[in-house]
């Protein structure tokens, strides 16, 4: 299996987004009697697993305290606010999910992720609770597929060669980010066809997800509905 170079993984659920956003000036429109619009970079931050929920912050604005010095979010995401000052595309962090595609990732699947966020092996890996389960179905396929990555990238020794290999396979994977976010009825349509891919499944692939979840195969011979309603409920019950 592909092995990659270990990162921090901190805030690997967290991505930003930095770019220009036209708003209204409202002082300035009360003063001279009409509206007057002014430009402003700021930085949207995006939570891996989460719907609709992105807040956005100008860049000067405050993030935390370090002693008696006010961080901004412009220095808590320096490198990124580099890229987006010198016009240069800008990529989440991590391992990019293409690399799950020997682990059995389809491409649904890896919409469905994007659609969500989630823009690298190592965010799918994090991700847990609420977040996790906007995966619905899929949670459980996919939170498999990054543990056992993250397993074999851990516990694989390989040469340097090949590893500055894997490296540069990594960089040619990874994607700009969408300046915007998928609206809800596109969030909806990548869970709906990503949780599609279960109905190709055969009966004994159906009973075969049922035994990894629950340590049995149903008995008797149940209907494909009844299996594919039970793979729903314990694939959404992640």
């Amino acid at each position: 299996m592909a092995l990659s170079v270990p990162i921090d993984t901190r805030e690997i659920t967290i991505t930003p987004v930095f770019k220009h956003v036209t708003v209204e000036d409202v002082p300035a429109s009360e003063r001279e009697g009409r509206q007057v619009m002014k430009t402003l970079e700021v930085v949207e931050v995006r939570f891996a697993g989460s719907k609709l929920y992105s807040p956005v912050f100008p860049i000067d604005a405050f993030w935390k305290r370090d002693g008696h010095k006010i961080m901004t979010y412009a220095e808590r995401w320096a490198d990124q606010y580099r890229d987006f000052l010198s016009g240069n595309e800008q990529k989440a962090a991590g391992t990019p999910l293409e690399m799950l595609k020997s682990y059995g990732v389809t491409d649904s699947q890896l919409s469905l992720c994007r659609a969500l966020k989630i823009y690298s092996i190592e965010a799918l890996d994090n991700l847990e609770g609420p977040n996790l389960k906007s995966l619905q179905m899929n949670a459980n396929p996919l939170k498999e597929m990054a543990r056992r990555f993250m397993a074999d990238r851990n516990t694989g020794a390989k040469a340097s060669d090949e590893i500055e290999l894997l490296k540069a396979e990594i960089e040619r994977l990874k994607q700009a980010l969408p300046v915007n976010d998928p609206t809800s009825a596109e969030i909806a349509a990548a869970i709906q066809a990503a949780d599609d891919e279960f109905e190709r499944l055969s009966d004994d692939e159906l009973k075969s997800l049922i035994k990894d979840r629950t340590g049995s195969a149903p008995r008797g011979t149940p209907s494909r509905q009844f299996l594919l309603n039970a793979v729903r409920e314990l694939q959404g019950a992640a």
